[in-house]
């Protein structure tokens, strides 16, 4: 198991090493010009499968069975598109309070590409921002952080497995905005894969969280003048002249649907016949003890502070401009 954690650190710091070494090459040979949000949003997920893909062939993965492609239920796939929807109010919530030290990460890329290319984003069919937006990055890095490298850990314990894979999933994202509401994300994910049995639940999930943000963002920019410019107001207004009494009540909401999350991820396990084993999982049965139960390797600690590094050198340098 120890060689299998260990070969899980190697991957991510393969996939970290080319993540940083891409953007390096890309920023100096100012490449930037030629790509647009879509090619962008391509290459990163790229720069994560790529090394990843390389290392688990050469250990001989077994893709289905490795990271758990089994089939869904009907019901199962209402009920984790249920849970998709209760994740809404939380991510937002953090990003909101994230945005109290860094700017929206998302927004400001669109904007970027959109001065770089003279087009707009959202101007483009719904269904091509939605195949880069929702369903690229969900297949992908469900794949890498809820399906090879979950397994490679899980002997280590649920708890630990669910907390490494989503502390590695936030850091990917190289930004502190994104990093909070991703690792709340990468939580809940990591749970439902244990109570389904199944990556294809997490991969609903995430393509159902991010299409939500995407189909409301195109609604919002075709409803009536007069409408839209009482949004663009509120979207202009600065997270921090929002009120005490807002943070408390929107506060109060996430925490609600973080226990409503935990409920129906239990009501999945329920479902998928999977009661049983997600509780003794919770409980940490069967989890490895000693060396063999390690989670930390030389190789996963290098990789985790890459992007760690790259976050705070980024935010410095947005302070020091600010």
């Amino acid at each position: 198991m120890q060689n299998r954690s260990r070969l899980a650190g190697t991957q991510y710091l393969a996939m970290m090493a080319v993540w940083i070494i891409a953007g390096l090459l890309v920023s100096i040979a100012k490449l930037d010009r030629f790509l647009n949000f879509y090619s962008s949003q391509s290459l990163v997920e790229l720069e994560y499968l790529v090394p990843a893909i390389v290392i688990l062939v050469m250990d001989r993965f077994e893709v289905m069975r490795g990271t758990r492609m089994k089939p869904i239920g009907i019901k199962v796939i209402l009920w984790t598109a249920l849970l998709a929807l209760i994740q809404l109010p939380i991510t937002n919530f953090l990003n909101l309070l994230s945005q109290l030290v860094v700017p929206n990460n998302i927004v400001a890329r669109v904007e970027h590409f959109s001065i770089l290319t003279g087009s707009v984003v959202w101007d483009k069919p719904i269904w091509l921002n939605l195949l880069y937006m929702a369903v690229l990055p969900s297949v992908v890095e469900e794949f890498l952080f809820r399906g090879a490298l979950f397994q490679a850990f899980r002997n280590c314990g649920m708890f630990k497995t669910a907390l490494m894979t989503s502390l590695m999933f936030a850091l990917a994202h190289g930004n502190l905005n994104q990093f909070l509401y991703a690792f709340a994300v990468g939580l809940f994910l990591a749970y439902l894969v244990e109570a389904s049995g199944s990556i294809y639940a997490s991969m609903l999930a995430h393509m159902c969280l991010n299409s939500v943000s995407v189909v409301l963002v195109y609604l919002e920019r075709r409803l009536p003048e007069n409408i839209t410019s009482v949004l663009v107001q509120a979207e202009n207004t600065s997270v921090r002249d929002l009120s005490l009494v807002y943070w408390i009540i929107y506060g109060v909401i996430a925490i609600a649907c973080v226990i409503l999350a935990i409920i129906v991820v239990r009501k999945i396990a329920k479902t998928s016949e999977r009661e049983q084993i997600y509780h003794e999982a919770r409980k940490g049965h069967g989890r490895l003890k000693g060396k063999e139960g390690r989670v930390f390797s030389v190789e996963l600690l290098i990789g985790l502070l890459i992007p760690t590094v790259y976050i705070a050198f980024t935010l410095l340098i947005s302070l020091i401009r600010s």
